[in-house]
């Protein structure tokens, strides 16, 4: 059987990777959870990326407003994946993007989450379409809040990472609710929080540390924290790679 040819987009270093001063691309975290997630369904990846400059940047295409209209937020860097992609001869692409704060409700009431994420899944799978191509096959990888709440998911990885389970800061029960000021150091905004998880390591969030627990997180205990978001993708795989 082919590898399965995927074209990966995302938000920068932290989550989907970065290209190093030698122009190769390093992975992040969101590229080893999509290898886990195709390990289990038993498919082989070949994975390639764009950068974001081509898709919400600079050297985006320009898109004409038919296939624009109705299209807001995510749709919209959506569209231009779907678009880019096609034009690439890549027929299956991985969008990743955060939801980041809630809009509308509270930050942390489980209820307003999930209706946030249905808004912002709801933006890039319209965006996708705007390709209007049946053979195109696109997934939204769609973190809530942010790549830490999915980092936070599953202490095994710590263990695995760096010899013991964090205790001194444990990690959130639910990784998707936690929400705090972003002026407030102190908060439960998700890079403060797993700062202070990392701090008891003596090690800062990078991008190197962030992988090393992508590398070692089991996928369905991410699916049982992360049951808003991660839980979404890991159907939206199977449906459109695997059934």
């Amino acid at each position: 059987m082919k590898p399965l040819r995927l074209l990966v987009y995302g938000e920068g270093p932290t989550d989907y990777g970065w290209i190093s001063p030698t122009g190769e691309w390093k992975a992040g975290p969101v590229i080893f959870l999509l290898q886990k997630c195709a390990k289990e369904f038993e498919i082989e990846l070949e994975i390639h990326y764009v950068a974001k400059s081509e898709i919400d940047g600079a050297k985006r295409i320009k898109l004409g407003a038919r296939r624009l209209r109705g299209l807001s937020g995510k749709g919209i860097p959506a569209a231009h994946f779907a678009v880019y992609a096609l034009e690439h001869d890549y027929l299956c692409g991985v969008f990743y993007c955060d939801t980041d704060k809630v809009m509308e409700g509270k930050n942390t009431r489980e209820s307003d989450c999930r209706k946030h994420f249905r808004k912002i899944h709801a933006e890039v799978i319209a965006g996708f379409s705007a390709v209007e191509n049946s053979s195109w096959k696109g997934v939204a990888m769609i973190a809530m809040k942010m790549i830490e709440c999915w980092l936070m998911a599953d202490a095994s990885a710590y263990r695995k990472s760096f010899g013991k389970l964090p205790d001194q800061c444990p990690l959130p029960s639910k990784p998707e609710l936690i929400w705090g000021e972003k002026s407030d150091g102190g908060s439960d905004y998700p890079k403060y929080y797993i700062g202070r998880v990392l701090q008891q390591y003596h090690l800062e969030p990078d991008r190197d540390i962030f992988n090393e627990i992508a590398e070692n997180m089991i996928l369905s205990v991410l699916r049982e924290k992360c049951p808003i978001s991660f839980g979404q993708f890991w159907e939206d795989f199977q449906k459109t790679f695997v059934n």
